[in-house]
């Protein structure tokens, strides 16, 4: 059999598996399609991030995709995590006449880059769509590690500052590394 060599093959020949390291990942319906955000498949994907072998930070889900941020534990890679997310929201997302995108995105963070920016674009992302107004609170995003309670306290209101939704990017953050010492571009 020949081997593919379309965009999608190429990123999954050289995505790798860190355990320990921190995931950002994505999860799209098929055709950006509308129709995750109901109690029920909310529901199942908080319960399957809190199931799930990997250590999940936060979870934020939008009408036609999802975002999380998690540790990667032994002996498994992004795909498999994902897969144990996607799977079980596949019947109650079927029922609506919806269906995943066969890949995802995923970005592994770097040992030194803060989890911050993926944290206020996970916030900022229903607010930035518009499917809110500022002053309310988005119901499908959630902290789930004690490791990112720090952000909760933060912002106790649990909406976006105003200001950083007047930016073009507000989660992009210029902040130095201590290894080069040179700005480093996050988000």
């Amino acid at each position: 059999m020949p081997l593919r060599t379309d965009g999608i093959s190429q990123l999954r020949m050289h995505r790798i598996s860190i355990p320990g390291a921190r995931y950002f990942i994505t999860c799209v319906t098929k055709d950006r399609h509308s129709g995750l955000t109901t109690p029920l498949i909310w529901s199942k994907l908080l319960h399957h991030c809190r199931l799930s072998e990997a250590d999940f930070q936060a979870v934020v889900c939008m009408p036609d995709h999802f975002h999380a941020l998690f540790v990667l534990p032994r002996d498994t890679t992004p795909g498999s995590i994902v897969r144990t997310l996607k799977g079980p929201l596949t019947p109650p997302i079927r029922k609506r006449n919806l269906h995943w995108q066969k890949n995802f995105f995923e970005h592994r963070l770097r040992e030194n880059e803060t989890t911050d920016p993926y944290l206020r674009y996970m916030l900022c992302n229903p607010y930035r769509a518009q499917l809110l107004a500022t002053n309310e609170v988005w119901p499908y995003w959630k902290i789930l590690s004690n490791d990112a309670q720090w952000f909760v306290d933060k912002f106790p209101k649990q909406r976006p500052e105003p200001e950083w939704l007047a930016l073009q990017a507000p989660w992009k953050t210029t902040q130095t590394t201590k290894s080069r010492g040179k700005p480093a571009r996050y988000g």
